[in-house]
């Protein structure tokens, strides 16, 4: 009994050092500059760089509320062990960050503790924010102050057993939280555009962008497979798709189409759908031409794109139930030959959606169809409307495969179990 007590007490008392000493907090690095006592003219200069550092860490997307008081919380992000959601971020005294110093807001962002010493859920990008530079930080920290304070208070995460229990996320850390990178590196607000862009585009995609939250496989911990960066994976129910630069070249994605479709929502290969639009909302369509085509480089590499698949109008025979369906639903706006109509309908020549392996988005888009959205500028895109009550599984089923076939460059049709048991 004595040994099992003492096993007990050497447990905690280890478990009690491990979360104090290895997943508390490391290096803070000064401040870029004396906050306290900035100029006028500094603070305003600040504000707009801290601004740009917000929009290109997509902050907005995560921390608007469901009413449109941006910072003030409430977005849910599924997981699934449960559902975070984005907490209030204006400088409210009560519900929000009004208390932060720099140094705490540096802390959350890199290390994803807040001031009081609660571990944040990874949901907060904090493994891919671990490498944001000082500058960068102190900017979005006096942005952040500027803004209104909303006094509401952030929603609590609903978490199963036992990954409500926080004090778990300091082992979590332990292991796949990453350290900030032993040299500081430049972000935005501590270089130029034309410094060097291939670094430039990595930090906006790597640490501002956090793409890889998206778009990386998740192991059994949820942590990101880091032999698998960029593979693409399912998450909330919709595909982000493999974006190394070999599956985008697959699937016909150059450099300045990934830059038009990052800064207008709009390229030859489709429109933005699902978690993708409420980036360019927030972020990516304020970005600079320069950053995006940054951005667009990095996840490119200049790897030659693939031609589009070949136009197969033997579809047409193959798979008549399909045909018609097309030609009586789709037809009108996307045209008989999938020609599109501009702002009206995409091209489906090449559609990344009818490409995929994976069904998942296409048949999504089908069923749910996509509400009429305002791009950038005087850019628009109609309505599509959703035919999940005109569509029987069969008639799904039919439709998406002749989609898949004639311009999605696939040649053996999906089951009816493989278009209505989608993994999502």
């Amino acid at each position: 009994m004595l040994i099992i007590v003492g096993l007990f007490a050497f447990a905690t008392i280890a478990a009690v050092f491990i979360y104090v000493v290895f997943t508390g907090p490391g290096d803070i690095p000064p401040a870029s500059r004396d906050l306290a006592n900035l100029s006028a003219q500094d603070r305003f200069e600040m504000e707009q760089q801290g601004e740009y550092v917000a929009r290109a860490g997509d902050c907005v997307a995560c921390h608007k509320s469901s009413d449109g008081l941006s910072l003030a919380g409430g977005t849910p992000m599924e997981t699934p062990v449960g559902t975070v959601y984005g907490s209030n971020i204006t400088p409210s005294r009560d519900h929000g960050i009004a208390d932060y110093s720099a140094d705490d807001l540096y802390r959350a962002m890199v290390y994803g503790i807040t001031p009081e010493g609660t571990h944040l859920y990874p949901a907060m990008p904090y493994t891919s924010y671990h490498a944001i530079s000082r500058a960068d930080n102190d900017a979005l920290w006096v942005w952040l102050m500027a803004q209104n304070p909303v006094d509401r208070e952030s929603r609590p995460a609903e978490m199963m057993f036992p990954f409500n229990l926080r004090p778990l996320l300091a082992f979590w850390n332990l292991i796949y939280r990453p350290d900030p990178p032993d040299q500081p590196i430049a972000g935005l607000t501590d270089s130029a555009p034309d410094d060097d862009p291939s670094e430039r585009g990595r930090y906006l995609v790597e640490v501002l962008g956090h793409c890889s939250e998206c778009h990386t496989p998740r192991n059994f911990a949820y942590a990101r497979k880091t032999d698998a960066h960029f593979e693409g994976t399912v998450i909330e129910g919709a595909l982000a798709p493999d974006i190394t630069p070999a599956g985008l070249a697959r699937r016909g994605w150059n450099a300045d189409d990934l830059a038009q479709f990052l800064g207008t929502g709009l390229s030859p290969q489709g429109v933005m759908t699902f978690r993708m639009f409420p980036v360019l909302n927030h972020s990516t369509k304020y970005m600079t031409p320069e950053d995006l085509q940054a951005v667009a480089h990095y996840l490119s590499k200049d790897v030659p794109p693939s031609e589009p698949p070949a136009h197969r109008p033997e579809a047409i025979a193959q798979n008549s139930e399909g045909h018609q369906l097309y030609l009586g639903l789709c037809a009108g706006c996307h045209g008989s030959d999938g020609e599109g109509r501009p702002f009206g309908s995409i091209p489906l020549q090449g559609n990344t959606s009818a490409m995929f392996d994976n069904p998942l988005n296409l048949v999504r888009v089908i069923r749910e169809g996509i509400p009429a959205r305002h791009l950038t500028g005087d850019q628009r895109m109609q309505e599509m409307p959703a035919f999940d009550d005109t569509l029987d599984d069969d008639d799904l089923t039919a439709l998406v495969n002749y989609l898949r076939q004639r311009w999605g460059g696939h040649d053996a049709p999906l089951a009816a179990s493989q278009v209505i048991n989608t993994p999502g």
